[in-house]
């Protein structure tokens, strides 16, 4: 696997430089209902690291994370926007979303020069997984909510080949094999797909065939 942290670094400056240009966050986004900059505190929040506790060598890959059951229901969905409304509220009052981001970017950055990505660690609803395969999803939520924000503001994808990379064994996971040669999918064509950021073709679903109904593969 390519180094995740430097494509977790490579992602986040990319979002980052994207924010710089952006002085109105309160439009509406590709992750209703939520705000621009309520986009931007999820994003934020969703990469801080925190102190997991070291368990015994566990085999659980990142894939396994978007395995949990929760995930696919309403309630999952509804508690999710209503917390990251609810830190927005806190945060935006006293900064703005990139000033926000940069904090829990540079924090982020900060705290992985400390990590043994090699250790393994208890995931809440997941159980033991190994810190790296952990930090993968964290990059996933940088990407995928990366072009989230680039839907939103109607500008092309700036998704990294670094995070793509280390993204792509993921999708394929969860897909349970590689998707037909045919389709000709790219990294990107195939990220976007697989987080539901574009949508599958008909033609498309009958070259997946059985496999079809597993689009999107997480959301």
């Amino acid at each position: 696997m390519d180094n995740v942290v430097a494509a977790m670094a490579e992602e986040g400056r990319a979002l980052l430089s994207a924010l710089d240009s952006v002085d109105d966050f309160s439009g509406p986004t590709n992750c209703p209902p939520w705000t621009l900059g309520e986009l931007v505190v999820h994003i934020g929040s969703s990469i801080r690291i925190p102190d997991l506790p070291t368990v015994a060598d566990a085999s659980t890959e990142a894939a396994d994370y978007y395995r949990r059951p929760e995930r696919a229901t309403e309630k999952y969905r509804q508690d999710n926007v209503a917390h990251g409304q609810h830190d927005a509220g806190r945060i935006l009052a006293t900064m703005s979303p990139t000033a926000y981001f940069e904090n829990a970017f540079g924090d982020a950055l900060d705290a992985l020069q400390k990590v043994d990505l090699r250790r393994s660690v208890e995931i809440a609803r997941v159980g033991p997984m190994p810190f790296e395969q952990w930090l993968v999803t964290r990059l996933i939520s940088i990407a995928a909510h990366g072009l989230d924000v680039a839907i939103s503001l109607d500008r092309p994808p700036w998704t990294t080949a670094a995070a793509l990379r280390v993204m792509r064994p993921v999708f394929v996971s969860l897909l349970g094999g590689e998707p037909p040669i045919q389709l000709g999918w790219s990294d990107q064509h195939f990220f976007e797909v697989s987080t539901g950021r574009r949508q599958v073709t008909v033609d498309e679903r009958q070259t997946l065939g059985s496999s079809s109904p597993a689009f999107p593969l997480l959301s």
